[in-house]
């Protein structure tokens, strides 16, 4: 295994040196060679990659000649800054072959059939014919889980049952609103078990002890987690014991303390160097994310590493007038489709009206406000009031997590537990 990181390590420090100016210009200037970059230690040696540095410097440090498929792909994680960097078809393989190896630890092979409950806008309306036809041949299903009413999670249920999937995978708000929503309509979750559901596997949102116990309970089956960014990768996949093991053949983590910035020995903010991005090169990238980092076995057998999430991403719902819960990561996709917008928050103090906050810069067009609204009245199809306006910046939650979506008619809704 080690063998295997330093050679990726060394592929990707050469890659990033012969291949993009900003790394050259960077090593130069520190008088960094990349063969002395050998152990963590030495590559500690490269000053830590902040996000707006990425944002900034962005075309400075992409390879284009690196494979196929080397392309932008724009990401607004819970922390609601947008971000575009680049990707490729050998970066997404190997986070594709990842996240299979992680459902197999759980139970899970590739061909079974798995049915995502999520849906980027993308994903939702390129249900053509040749990718209709290649999700039936590799058994995955979707189910849109950015629009929820009680009618459409009744649908959703009938046709789960029918289609008999091992595994259901999406984002635990969806999942915990599911089963709210079930409950008050009286449908036993439960029952999917026995038409062949094995496991949930929850992504992208900090997944609570709480919510674990709520989901599992619901649907009979485990719950099991994995945790990954966009831009740097998939870090890490829970397996059968409930250890999120990290994907040490693709990533090198490190912690510091968010303060000081000195490294640490076990817990603190999370940095990542990927070793398997050589097209768009991400080394020492600050995650945000506080971590505890272990070498300890695991009683599953894997000899890998492992992380727990101390600090979580959360994301919350609007709630339309005709009663639909829309998941807080849809207007993430709403932010991506317009350039400039650097912060968004959207805000929902009473039924009816919500009101989405905007950060931007100057690639912002004039006419970008009007975009946002016609996208976010075609994201939520009714006839709610929509207001954007343009802030000087977004200012982060007391916890230090920005919240992209504050909706106090969710949070009174649910504690009523009135879907209606």
């Amino acid at each position: 295994m080690e063998e295997l990181k330093q050679n990726r390590l060394n592929a990707l420090i050469n890659a990033a040196y012969i291949h993009t100016t900003y790394w050259k210009e960077l090593m130069d200037s520190m008088q960094i060679k990349p063969g002395d970059i050998r152990t963590l230690k030495d590559l500690q040696q490269f000053p830590l990659l902040e996000k707006d540095t990425l944002r900034e410097k962005r075309e400075q440090m992409v390879w284009r000649n690196e494979g196929k498929r080397v392309q932008l792909v724009r990401t607004s994680g819970s922390t609601n800054e947008a971000l575009e960097f680049y990707t490729s078809s050998s970066r997404e393989a190997h986070i594709n072959a990842a996240r299979m190896r992680g459902h197999e630890w759980v139970g899970v092979r590739r061909g079974e059939k798995e049915m995502y409950y999520w849906g980027s806008p993308v994903e939702l309306s390129k249900q053509d014919k040749i990718k209709q036809f290649r999700d039936f041949l590799i058994n995955d299903g979707l189910s849109n889980g950015f629009e929820l009413n009680k009618e459409r999670v009744r649908q959703y249920v009938s046709h789960w049952m029918a289609w008999k999937p091992k595994c259901l995978f999406g984002y635990p708000s969806t999942f915990v609103l599911t089963v709210s929503m079930c409950q008050a309509m009286g449908i036993d979750l439960d029952r999917l078990k026995d038409r062949g559901l094995h496991v949930i596997i929850t992504t992208s949102e900090m997944l609570s002890d709480v919510d674990r116990d709520l989901i599992s309970k619901a649907f009979g089956v485990p719950v099991f987690d994995s945790y990954g960014l966009r831009e740097g990768g998939l870090i890490g996949h829970e397996c059968e014991q409930g250890t999120m093991h990290c994907m040490d053949e693709q990533v090198i983590l490190e912690t510091i303390d968010p303060e000081t910035l000195e490294p640490t020995a076990v817990q603190g903010e999370l940095v990542i160097t990927n070793i398997v991005g050589k097209a768009f090169p991400i080394i020492r990238y600050r995650t945000g994310d506080i971590v505890t980092l272990s070498q300890k076995e695991c009683a599953c057998g894997r000899k890998l590493s492992s992380v727990k999430i101390s600090g979580g991403r959360a994301v919350e719902f609007i709630v339309t007038k005709t009663g639909k819960w829309v998941v807080g990561y849809s207007f993430i996709y709403i932010a991506r489709m317009v350039k400039g917008i650097v912060k968004f928050q959207v805000v929902q103090e009473e039924l009816g009206e919500i009101r989405i906050r905007l950060a931007v810069d100057t690639r912002f067009p004039e006419d970008g406000k009007d975009q946002v609204r016609k996208l976010a009245q075609t994201r939520l199809n009714s006839d709610d009031k929509i207001h954007v306006e343009i802030v000087d910046d977004i200012e982060p939650a007391p916890s230090g997590k920005y919240r992209p979506v504050i909706s106090k008619v969710a949070e009174q809704l649910y504690k009523e537990q009135s879907f209606t």
